[in-house]
């Protein structure tokens, strides 16, 4: 609901005549993500707590999405304003635990982490020809996470915000870059959410007006 939302919003926005020009732009992505985490890296922070215990699986490779609108405010500069979905992760963990608690405490500390929520990036263009062009991010990702911890008996629900820095690097390819049209886009972005670095590699398409 938030990213369609947010969608109309865009739409609303660069449809008034008063913001139509050749430097606003609005587009969307997908792609796939993949964090530090994983099950070795899991298992030895059980083994430095001294915990019986050790995660059975992992899911830790998702699909992602965004959707965004920026405005280049001169030659090779602009700004970014987008709502990203780093998807979702589920893990497994079994063993032997003195209580319930201790459970959801650990599951906190360990779990994989994700998040939805509003970046807002700093945008350098290197032209190489007129049909392509390197990017360079740097930016802050305003996040929230929520996530559900279960056993066979009880579950909790755990909720986090934060803002974190991101930063990235791409690719623009397309006829009409400088005059506007439909560009494609390639980009690598690195989020950091609760401390753990989340890498994402999305294809997507552009309209510049």
């Amino acid at each position: 609901m938030k990213i369609i939302q947010g969608t109309a919003l865009i739409i609303l926005l660069l449809f008034n005549s008063s913001l139509l020009a050749a430097d606003w732009m609005v587009g969307g992505s997908l792609g796939v993500a993949w964090g530090d985490a994983d099950s070795v890296t899991l298992n030895n922070e059980l083994v430095d707590r001294g915990i019986n215990a050790s995660v059975s699986g992992i899911d830790n490779s998702r699909m992602t999405g965004q959707l965004f609108f920026g405005y280049e405010y001169m030659p090779r500069w602009g700004v970014e304003l987008g709502y990203v979905d780093l998807g979702d992760v589920e893990a497994s963990i079994s063993g032997t635990l003195t209580g319930i608690n201790d459970y959801f405490t650990i599951g906190q500390d360990i779990y994989p982490q994700t998040a939805t929520g509003w970046q807002l990036s700093s945008i350098y263009r290197y032209p190489v020809s007129g049909k392509f062009q390197w990017t360079g991010r740097v930016g802050v990702y305003n996040w929230t996470t929520d996530y559900t911890l279960n056993t066979a008996t009880a579950s909790q629900k755990v909720s986090e915000d934060g803002i974190d820095i991101l930063f990235g690097i791409g690719m623009e390819i397309g006829s009409w870059i400088k005059h506007g049209g439909i560009v494609s886009q390639v980009n690598w972005d690195r989020y950091k959410v609760n401390d753990e670095a989340i890498d994402v590699l999305g294809f997507g398409v552009s309209y510049r007006f």
